[in-house]
């Protein structure tokens, strides 16, 4: 008796199939992993510039409404253009009587009779009139600086006695705070408060505000000095970095002239 068989091929993936998809799997593993390394790094990239840029605009912002707030002729450029000095105006108005000064025979004056004003910004430190440059507010000169020790609306007390350079055009004087300076210094931009009047130059060493790190400028600070029909203006010039990033901060600062 005979009998039929009927043999069915099985069929399968070949060593060589095999090594093929495996080949192809890799490789659109390596590139899925490439794309996803990329955007992630892109993103980070991308907040970090955000937040830089946002740090940059922060410190140029507080450095500009303070400038603008100073007395023009306070304004000097010092460490060797790494540092911008400054003395903020308190309050403001106009003196009574003419004051003793270089060019006239009034008596020496310690209290200065003045219209009511009131202080809008920080402390009553010192009392100017008539100054024209920096050099007659700083350097220990006195020439158009001098102490207060005491005020009320009406009239300023000074530390002693004082003849003045000259009067002002218009009989103005102004109130100001103690010295204040911004600095790029060890990579940092550096704020100072409570300076000396008599310092040539800021001392980065001692107490500071950090505005931000990373920090670099060739020249930070670039100062045109007012005259009697001109306000005194200010560039800002400063590069901020973060994680192998860089971006270049300019901002022009004008402040008004009211001798």
């Amino acid at each position: 008796m005979n009998g039929n068989f009927s043999l069915k091929s099985e069929s399968g993936f070949s060593l060589v199939e095999l090594i093929a998809v495996i080949v192809i799997l890799g490789l659109i593993s390596s590139v899925g992993v490439s794309f996803v390394i990329k955007t992630t790094q892109s993103y980070q990239d991308t907040q970090a510039r955000a937040k830089m840029a946002m740090r940059a605009r922060q410190a140029m912002e507080r450095m500009t409404r303070q400038l603008r707030a100073a007395l023009p002729y306070s304004v000097r450029v010092t460490n060797a253009g790494q540092c911008i000095e400054f003395m903020p105006i308190a309050s403001g108005g106009f003196y009574l009587n003419p004051v003793s000064d270089s060019q006239n025979t009034a008596p020496a004056q310690s209290s200065i009779v003045v219209a009511p004003h009131q202080i809008d910004f920080g402390t009553a430190d010192y009392m100017t009139i008539g100054a024209m440059s920096s050099t007659e507010i700083y350097g220990g000169s006195g020439l158009s600086i001098a102490s207060v020790v005491s005020r009320n609306s009406t009239i300023v007390n000074l530390s002693g006695a004082k003849i003045w350079l000259r009067n002002s055009v218009n009989k103005r004087f102004y109130l100001l705070n103690s010295p204040q300076a911004f600095c790029v210094d060890a990579g940092q931009l550096k704020y100072f408060e409570n300076q000396s009047l008599s310092a040539a130059s800021i001392n980065t060493t001692n107490g500071f505000s950090l505005l931000s790190s990373d920090v670099t400028a060739t020249t930070p600070f670039r100062l045109t000095m007012a005259s009697d029909n001109r306000n005194t203006e200010i560039v800002l010039s400063l590069t901020f970095s973060e994680t192998g990033q860089s971006l270049d901060f300019i901002q022009q600062v004008m402040i008004r002239n009211v001798p």
